[in-house]
C-alpha cells in the first residue's frame, strides 16, 4: 500500500474527491488497484509489490484543474504528502524533457528557466519544513510554478522545431482538417470547409448508417462525398470498426458473446461501406478505440483480427488507398479499470509486429470531459504523449483535437481557467503549434465544425448550433495561414512561449 496525506488550509482534509484517480506502474502504464480516502489520507492498494505512482485530478490554481501524477514511489509506513510528490514529479519532468530536447542551454533569464528555478527553490523549502501543513502550502506553489515552467519549455521547443521543420518549405496541403457530421448540409458550411480546410473528415457511425437492421441511410454521406469530389477535397472516412456504445447498432448486442457471428457481420458492413465509397475516399479510419474494449469483450487476438480484416478490405479497395488506426484514449487510463484492454502504444506496436500495415496512427486529443478519458491535461503532457509515438516511425494524424467553449462537467477539469470561447481559442493555438512541430505529425483535425447534440465533445465546434462563428475558427485559420509559406530561420532562438504560440 502507498498512502498520501492531503491538506486544506486549516489541516488534514476531511473530504477529498478522487476524481479520475488511478495508479501507474513502470513506463507510466495504468495499473489496477483500489484507491480510497479516509481521515485526510488517500490509500492506494496495489496488486503488486512494485513501486507505483498516483495519477488524479488536482486543483493547480491558475494553471487549471488537471490530471497530475507523482513519481514512482515504493511502499513505506509513513504516508507521503501528495502535493510534495506532485511537485517532485513536475520538477523531474522539466529536467527529463530538457535533456531529451537538448534545451539545457536556454538562457538563465528565459521564462521557462526562471519559473523552473523558482519551483525548485520552493520545493527545497518544503523539504526543510517539519510542519506538514506549511510544507503542503509551499509545495502547492512549487507545483503551480513547475507546471508553468514545463508548459513554457514545451512551447519554446515547439517554436524551435516548427522553424526547423518548415524553414525552407511550407507545410503540406493536408495540414489542417475538420470533422463534420454529414446530416447537416448548408452553403455556409461548405464555404468554410472548401476555403479554409485541407481535409474533410466524415465520421461514420454504424448505428446511424444502418438505422434499422437491413435498412440504410446513405444519403447524407453520399451528398458530402460527392461535393468533396467535385471540389477536389481529400476525405477521411470512418471508423469502419467502432464498438463503442454510441456507434454500435442495438441489434448487434444479440451477438455480443458470439465472436464468429459478430466478425461476419462486421465484415459485411465494412465491405459494404468500402465498396460504395472506394473511389471517393483517400484515407480510411479502419478501427477506432478497439483497444479500449469497453463495450464488447474481445481478447487481444480478436481486437487484432478485426483490425487486420478492416485493413485488408480497405487497402484492397483500390490502388493507393491509405488506412489509419485511431486511438481514442491515448493516455491509456482505461487499463487501470479494464484488464481486457490494451495500452495504446502497445496495441499499435503489436499490430505492426503482427504484419498489419497501416499508413498512419490517429490520436484523439479531446479534453474537458470526464467521460472517455478526456479529463484535462497540461501542454507538457500533450507534448510528451506525441513524443512517445515517434519511436513507431509511422506518421501521426491528430484525428480530433479540441476543448469546449463552456464547462461540460466539473470532473472534466479545465486548463488555466474554466472553459470559455477565449480559453478554447488560446488552447488551440498552442496545441496546433506543438503538434505540427513534431516530425511525425502530418495532419491535425479539429473535433467538430459545428456544435450539435451528438458531438463527441459537447460545445467543441468552431460554429455554434445557430450558425455563429466562434473566435477559435478565425484563429485556427490564421494559424494555418502561417504555415502556408516557409517560416525561415528562427530569428531569436529562444523566444518567450507567448510569442511562439501567437506567431
Amino acid at each position: 500500500m502507498v498512502r498520501f496525506k492531503v491538506y486544506n488550509e486549516s489541516g488534514p482534509a476531511s473530504d477529498w474527491p478522487l476524481v479520475n484517480a488511478y495508479l501507474l506502474g513502470h513506463g507510466d502504464l495504468a495499473a489496477p488497484g483500489k484507491i480510497t480516502f479516509n481521515s485526510g489520507t488517500i490509500r492506494c492498494r496495489k496488486q503488486t509489490t512494485d513501486a507505483s505512482a498516483l495519477c488524479l485530478q488536482y486543483d493547480a490554481g491558475r494553471m487549471g484543474r488537471l490530471m497530475l501524477q507523482t513519481c514512482l514511489l515504493p511502499d513505506r509506513e509513513r504516508p507521503y504528502v501528495l502535493s510534495i510528490e506532485l511537485a517532485r514529479h513536475r520538477i523531474k519532468m522539466f529536467i527529463a524533457k530538457s535533456e531529451e530536447w537538448q534545451l539545457f542551454d536556454l538562457d538563465a533569464d528565459h521564462p521557462a528557466v526562471t519559473r523552473f528555478q523558482e519551483a525548485r527553490r520552493l520545493f527545497s523549502e518544503t523539504l526543510q519544513k517539519s510542519d506538514e501543513l506549511k510544507a503542503d502550502a509551499i509545495a502547492r506553489r512549487s507545483l503551480i510554478v513547475g507546471i508553468e515552467a514545463t508548459e513554457r519549455l514545451a512551447l519554446v521547443h515547439a517554436e524551435i522545431l516548427l522553424h526547423r521543420r518548415f524553414n525552407k518549405r511550407p507545410a503540406s496541403s493536408r495540414t489542417l482538417g475538420v470533422r463534420l457530421r454529414p446530416e447537416r448540409d448548408s452553403e455556409p458550411l461548405r464555404q468554410i470547409v472548401g476555403r479554409d480546410f485541407d481535409l474533410l473528415v466524415l465520421p461514420l457511425l454504424w448505428s446511424e448508417l444502418e438505422v434499422e437492421e437491413g435498412r440504410f441511410n446513405w444519403e447524407p454521406t453520399d451528398r458530402w462525398l460527392e461535393w468533396a469530389q467535385r471540389q477536389g477535397k481529400p476525405v477521411c472516412l470512418g471508423p469502419l470498426v467502432d464498438f463503442s456504445k454510441r456507434a454500435l447498432p442495438q441489434w448487434m448486442y444479440v451477438w455480443q458473446h458470439d465472436y464468429a457471428t459478430c466478425r461476419d457481420l462486421v465484415y459485411e458492413q465494412v465491405e459494404r461501406v468500402v465498396h460504395r465509397y472506394k473511389s471517393l475516399v483517400g484515407l480510411w479510419n479502419i478501427v477506432s478505440g478497439v483497444n479500449v474494449n469497453d463495450n464488447f469483450d474481445f481478447s487481444a487476438d480478436q481486437m487484432l483480427d478485426l483490425t487486420r480484416m478492416a485493413n485488408l478490405i480497405a487497402r484492397q479497395s483500390r490502388q493507393g488507398a491509405r488506412t489509419m488506426i485511431e486511438l481514442t484514449q491515448p493516455f491509456g487510463e482505461h487499463c487501470a479499470s479494464n484488464r481486457g484492454s490494451l495500452p495504446p502504444l502497445a496495441f499499435v506496436d503489436r499490430a505492426i509486429q503482427d504484419g498489419i500495415r497501416v499508413d498512419c496512427i490517429g490520436i484523439q486529443l479531446l479534453f474537458g470531459q470526464r467521460e472517455g478519458g478526456r479529463a484535462s491535461r497540461d501542454l507538457m503532457q500533450i507534448s510528451d504523449l506525441l513524443d512517445q509515438f515517434i519511436v513507431l516511425d509511422i506518421p501521426v494524424v491528430v484525428s480530433a483535437f479540441g476543448v469546449p467553449t463552456e464547462p461540460i462537467d466539473e470532473q472534466g477539469g479545465w486548463w488555466h481557467d474554466a472553459w470559455t470561447a477565449q480559453i478554447q481559442s488560446r488552447w488551440m493555438s498552442r496545441v496546433f503549434a506543438m503538434a505540427m512541430s513534431k516530425p511525425n505529425v502530418e495532419t491535425v483535425v479539429w473535433t467538430d465544425l459545428y456544435d450539435h447534440q451528438r458531438a463527441t465533445l459537447p460545445h467543441g465546434g468552431l460554429v455554434t448550433d445557430d450558425g455563429h462563428r466562434k473566435p477559435v475558427l478565425q484563429r485556427l485559420i490564421n494559424t494555418r495561414k502561417r504555415l502556408r509559406k516557409p517560416l525561415g530561420p528562427l530569428k531569436a532562438r529562444f523566444r518567450a512561449p507567448e510569442a511562439a504560440a501567437n506567431g
